[in-house]
């Protein structure tokens, strides 16, 4: 049997087949806009911003936000905010690829410490962008009192290493809160061959010390890079970074290397410093040492205070100036520092033993401490040792720059804590304090007594000084049972610290 078809209705059902494909492929494109693909695209480096400050302090610092072109042709966009404590500048920008910073501003001046934060959005326009828009979030906190802030030291570190030997020595990273309330802060590194012990602590005032370690294990020779970050959300400086640079060398680094440990000097108040003494320093390692020396203490010299060493020794002198020195044991040290040595820097320990005159019945000032900054407090002591004849009173004027420091109070000394009065006086801040002391019925210095007599405070308030700026305090028109004492040392440096 024989099927025959009727070839009319097949026109009408091809085009409906048709216009269905069409309709379905516009739905469901199966090729990229083309379009689309050549649009700019909105880069932005981040998409929040926090602000920390508080109610009577500065506004805090600017922030920088940085936009570029991820895409094709140029992005021409702007920048806007509906917040009035905040500004952009500039408003706007045009990348075709390159980075446009825009310095991010707040101003807090009309608005109020509170419990809940300022909150508000940057948006970046361009209605050509595939993105368009981006926002960035923007926080700002004001307190009542002064955020936290990180302080580290030092600021970058420098590891060096011989490939497949043992690791370097550990260093040593110090941080502490500079600013108010407590900082609690984390710390994290950004490469695997870094590490620091302990991740967290917090601090007040205090300055806490962390170790970091390198380990290169696995690491080639070559030089590299890593940061250490210093974290709290609530200071107004955080994160904080030290960078760190690895070198690791197919030969050994240089080691520094020196005769001696400690050196120790003596020497008596009043008489001859003490004979230079020497030692050495080399290198004990592979390549060449480049060091330079340095130290604290202001009455110690170190020449030549550098060098270099392939290997050889290189001979160094101390020199010690005992000048307006109290009594007493005196430290300091030498550091030695090549940062491409593996054991750097190294310490030689200083003591100076300075004895008292060696005659008795003397009388003398001591000054703690002997350098500082403004708003710091000066203990002036005024001392005996071996006293000739029995002291039931005393009186002595104690000279000083007014413009240096403010007189605060003179109280009774290790002799004359049972006496009936140890007292001074300077109404106007004049220059000179008056001071005096009877012993009424407590008990006289006996003959060949040593120790104080009267303790007098000052304040540091020298707020314009310059550094190192030096001031003297002395004691002059001694009266009564001490008029027959030698005078050993009635005067002592003050030196003004920034």
């Amino acid at each position: 049997m024989k099927f025959r078809v009727n070839k009319l209705w097949i026109f009408p059902f091809l085009a409906i087949l048709v216009l269905f494909c069409k309709i379905d492929c516009k739905k469901n494109p199966t090729t990229p806009d083309v379009q689309d693909l050549t649009r700019p695209v909105i880069w932005v480096d981040s998409y929040e911003l926090v602000f920390i400050a508080t109610a009577t302090g500065p506004n805090p610092s600017s922030q920088v936000l940085k936009v570029k072109n991820s895409g094709q042709r140029t992005l021409n966009y702007t920048l806007s905010t509906e917040a009035s404590w905040l500004s952009l500048t500039p408003p706007s920008g045009s990348s075709s690829g390159q980075i446009i910073e825009h310095l991010v501003s707040v101003d807090k001046k009309d608005l109020e410490a509170t419990d809940e934060e300022y909150s508000t959005e940057i948006i970046i326009s361009c209605e050509e962008a595939y993105n368009n828009p981006q926002t960035v979030r923007v926080r700002l906190r004001i307190s009542k009192e002064p955020p936290p802030k990180i302080h580290v030291e030092p600021k970058s570190l420098s590891f060096n290493a011989q490939q497949g030997e043992s690791n370097p020595q550990f260093q040593t990273i110090k941080i502490r809160n500079s600013g108010g309330g407590t900082l609690k802060y984390e710390i994290g590194c950004d490469v695997p061959w870094l590490d620091v012990n302990p991740k967290s602590n917090s601090s007040k005032d205090s300055e806490k010390i962390h170790k970091v370690f390198v380990d290169i294990t696995g690491l080639k020779a070559g030089n590299y890079k890593g940061k250490i970050t210093i974290e709290d959300s609530n200071a107004n400086n955080s994160p904080q970074v030290v960078e760190v640079s690895l070198s690791i060398s197919k030969e050994p680094p240089p080691v520094i290397s020196t005769d001696v440990k400690k050196l120790s000097f003596k020497a008596v108040a009043g008489g001859q410093s003490p004979s230079p003494k020497p030692f050495i320093v080399f290198n004990s390692g592979g390549g060449r040492l480049d060091y330079i020396i340095s130290w604290e203490a202001s009455w110690l010299t170190v020449t030549p205070r550098k060098g270099q060493s392939s290997g050889e020794d290189n001979n160094h002198a101390v020199s010690i100036d005992i000048e307006g020195l109290a009594p007493g044991a005196h430290n300091s040290s030498i550091i030695i520092s090549d940062p491409n040595a593996s054991n750097n820097p190294q310490i030689i320990i200083v003591t100076l033993n300075l004895s008292g005159p060696l005659t008795d019945n003397e009388i003398f000032l001591s000054l703690n401490p002997s350098s500082g900054q403004t708003g710091a407090i000066v203990t002036v002591t005024i001392s005996i040792k071996g006293n000739v004849s029995q002291i039931a009173a005393f009186g002595l004027d104690l000279n000083y720059n007014p413009s240096m420091f403010q007189f605060q109070s003179v109280n009774k000394g290790q002799l004359t804590s049972s006496w009936a009065a140890v007292d001074g006086h300077d109404p106007n801040n004049s220059g000179t304090v008056t001071i005096g002391g009877f012993v009424g019925s407590g008990k006289s210095i006996s003959p060949g007594s040593s120790g104080s007599i009267a303790i007098i405070k000052f304040k540091v308030i020298c707020a314009t000084c310059n550094d190192g700026v030096k001031s003297q305090i002395c004691f002059t028109n001694l009266t009564d049972d001490i008029r027959d004492l030698v005078v050993t040392t009635s005067c002592r440096i003050f030196t003004y610290k920034k």
